[in-house]
């Protein structure tokens, strides 16, 4: 009977993981949504038990008591739809409408007038003539030809691209709605799966929400931030439109390496075209000193500090391996993947340890 018993247990294991097999192929459309829902639920799992324990405080009876876990759902979900959904879909909707707006021959003008300023403040150095003359001829024929107006249609085309998701975040919001109201239970129901103490599952889910959590919030902190400073510099520079300014320096400010580089860098060439140096100076200095080392390097750390000593959340994963993997995860899963491969990497270097040596904690 004893030998049956532990015949139906293994019969059952299989079956329950081949089925799960089936459940994910099921939802084959929706895996990346799944994936990435799950990985943002990790990262702020911390703050919603913040949540719970605030209404647990509260009071052990009412209707707060009784649905904390949706109440705490749906506030981190608001949460991300105002701080994700609304300046994307500001940001698509006024890019949108200034790329239908363009005037083709005006941006040759440009671009031939930078050139030409190119050249003229740069002439008097010997070494550069060759390297000058070159520019000028390769680069004019690049404006004038059709190379330009493809690059530009190109340039539409990521725009479009970038309006789509605008779907993805609605059903990320789905699932990450659901993944915190049922995760815990879910959690519990594949631990109780795995043939592991739960002393090792501890640690892995210690060790990677640790990690991802010191992602998420540092790349929040940074959007946000430097999306706010840029944007209060461009009122006080020029004829900018400082909101969407300071709206797309924040997204960019989240590419690894060259963050909003991608947005002040034009902004210095178009105010060095106008003959404003001093103004481009100050952006420039601004954005090196106040965006690019203030701002990354000190706030962001005092801020993720004062988040660990909150919540607890601890990570061992090197500082650079966690720039490799948000590269490697932006490669393999687009802009999701900043959150997406630092949790896998830390994940696998978690179960090399318990491998490897174990833990005893």
């Amino acid at each position: 009977m004893n030998n049956k018993h532990k015949d139906d247990r293994k019969f059952l294991a299989w079956l329950t993981f081949a089925l799960i097999l089936a459940s994910l192929w099921i939802f084959k459309s929706y895996l990346h949504y799944l994936l990435v829902a799950a990985t943002l639920g990790l990262a702020t799992s911390h703050l919603y038990t913040a949540l719970i324990s605030i209404f647990v405080k509260i009071g052990k009876k009412g209707v707060i008591y009784k649905n904390r876990e949706v109440i705490a759902a749906f506030i981190l979900s608001a949460l991300f739809l105002l701080m994700i959904f609304g300046p994307l879909l500001y940001f698509v909707s006024v890019t949108y409408e200034q790329a239908n707006s363009l005037d083709l021959n005006q941006i040759r003008q440009t671009l031939t007038e930078m050139i030409d300023k190119t050249i003229v403040l740069l002439d008097k150095i010997p070494l550069i003539h060759e390297p000058l003359a070159r520019l000028n001829k390769e680069g004019l024929s690049f404006i004038k030809g059709p190379a330009i107006e493809a690059l530009m249609n190109g340039a539409k085309g990521v725009v479009v691209g970038a309006g789509g998701l605008l779907g993805q975040v609605v059903w990320i919001l789905i699932f990450y709605f659901l993944f915190n109201t049922y995760g815990r239970r879910v959690l519990k129901f594949l631990a109780d799966l795995a043939p592991m103490s739960y002393e090792h599952e501890e640690y892995l889910y210690r060790e990677c929400a640790g990690t991802v959590a010191v992602v998420f919030y540092g790349t929040m902190f940074n959007m946000v931030a430097q999306g706010i400073a840029f944007g209060l510099l461009m009122i006080f520079i020029g004829d900018y439109n400082a909101v969407y300014l300071g709206v797309l320096a924040g997204f960019c400010s989240v590419i690894p390496i060259v963050g909003a580089a991608l947005i002040y860098v034009p902004v210095v060439a178009l105010e060095l075209l106008a003959g404003n140096y001093v103004n481009a100076l100050v952006v420039l200095a601004f954005s090196w000193v106040v965006m690019g080392f203030f701002i990354d390097n000190i706030l962001r750390l005092i801020f993720i500090g004062s988040l660990k000593k909150m919540f607890g959340f601890e990570y061992t994963m090197n500082e650079i391996l966690i720039l490799l993997a948000m590269l490697a995860g932006i490669a393999s899963f687009g802009f999701w993947g900043l959150i997406i491969g630092p949790s896998i990497l830390a994940l696998t270097f978690a179960a090399a340890n318990l491998y490897s040596s174990g833990i005893d904690k």
